[in-house]
């Protein structure tokens, strides 16, 4: 151990929220700044912004996003080094991604969450594929998972209604938008926040919370 503060961060998310990408990269660029001073641990958690969206996913409607709303998540996503080309033309149900995110978060220690929760995020808005078994195991491959010890964990029925029900209880907590973020089990801000507000956040988290993270958030 370094002996420096640890922050355990948990990022509630989902894979469909153009801003939940361009709060990773934020975050990512704070952590960089504030990492001789602090340690991190961050942890991806799931959010569904659509819960009943059949499993083949929905068409786009027309229009989606508006012209100027493409404007902000382009300019936003440029300024982080995120290109959002937007061009999947369903919206895609998220159940199996965030299943695989668990598993992830399960093994080797979580190391591997993060790459993998950007490449999930690449994969759909930059690159157009949809987040199905097939993409979801070439990007667990991508990252250095056991795509064969992921297949049987995304088949697997009790694992998916599992992450869909913790999904449902972040909800529960009080989770209405994403990402929201909590630091060392408390509520801290949601949406993807300039650079400074991290910042802030991560010395509130040390002066102020514990520094043990929470299975949910401790003041919601």
């Amino acid at each position: 151990m370094s002996g420096k503060p640890v922050i355990h961060i948990d990022v509630v998310s989902d894979i469909i929220c153009p801003w939940c990408w361009v709060g990773k990269r934020r975050l990512e660029t704070a952590i960089n700044q504030y990492k001789d001073k602090y340690d991190f641990v961050v942890r991806w958690e799931p959010f569904l912004l659509r819960p009943g969206t059949p499993e083949d996913g929905t068409p786009k409607p027309p229009g989606f996003p508006s012209a100027s709303a493409l404007q902000r998540i382009r300019e936003a996503g440029k300024a982080v080094g995120i290109d959002f080309t937007l061009k999947s033309d369903r919206i895609p149900r998220t159940v199996l991604a965030h299943t695989l995110l668990e598993f992830a978060k399960e093994t080797d220690g979580g190391n591997k969450q993060n790459d993998l929760q950007e490449a999930i995020f690449k994969g759909f808005f930059t690159d157009g594929l949809l987040p199905d078994e097939e993409n979801l195991l070439m990007f667990a491959q991508a990252v250095g998972l056991d795509t064969e010890k992921a297949r049987t964990f995304i088949r697997d029925d009790a694992h998916q209604k599992e992450t869909f029900n913790r999904a449902v209880n972040w909800s529960q907590q009080g989770v209405t938008g994403v990402p929201m973020f909590f630091m060392n089990g408390h509520a801290t801000f949601s949406g993807a926040q300039d650079i400074g507000i991290f910042s802030q956040a991560f010395d509130h988290a040390v002066t102020k919370n514990s520094t043990q993270k929470s299975e949910f958030p401790a003041n919601m």
